[in-house]
């Protein structure tokens, strides 16, 4: 088998096993390039993700449910609300998962480091989906 076949048979066992798991993101394990961005005024993450035939696609994800709760990252449900009070939003990944981190404000006003797993983030042929 030559090495070009080698790399898809992985990458498809990837995308494959990408819907395996439930709670954990496995996006980061198929896309590159990834970052917090804004859809509209919508917070998101974006990303370059393979399809399944190996090739980029750029795609993006809008986060909803998370809000700034006294300085702290939570989820729930509903539009996002935590851009509005947090800053120094950033999307750090590893081959275990993803994860919101910024700087939050609380009710007496200061800022504090908080973070928040991204959950149940796919990458579906290129495209990153919940």
């Amino acid at each position: 088998m030559s090495a070009t076949a080698i790399r898809t048979v992985a990458m498809l066992a990837a995308l494959t096993a990408t819907s395996a798991f439930a709670g954990n993101s496995t996006f980061q394990q198929t896309c590159s390039n990834i970052d917090f961005a804004y859809s509209g005024d919508k917070p998101a993450i974006e990303a370059t993700c393979l399809r399944a035939n190996g090739t980029p696609n750029k795609t993006s994800l809008i986060l909803t449910g998370i809000s700034n709760q006294n300085g702290k990252l939570t989820q729930g449900g509903g539009a996002s609300s935590f851009q509005e009070s947090c800053g120094n939003i950033e999307i750090s990944v590893d081959i275990s998962g993803a994860k919101l981190t910024a700087f939050c404000r609380t009710g007496s006003g200061s800022s504090e480091p908080t973070s928040l797993p991204l959950e149940n983030i796919n990458n579906q042929n290129g495209n990153l989906a919940q």
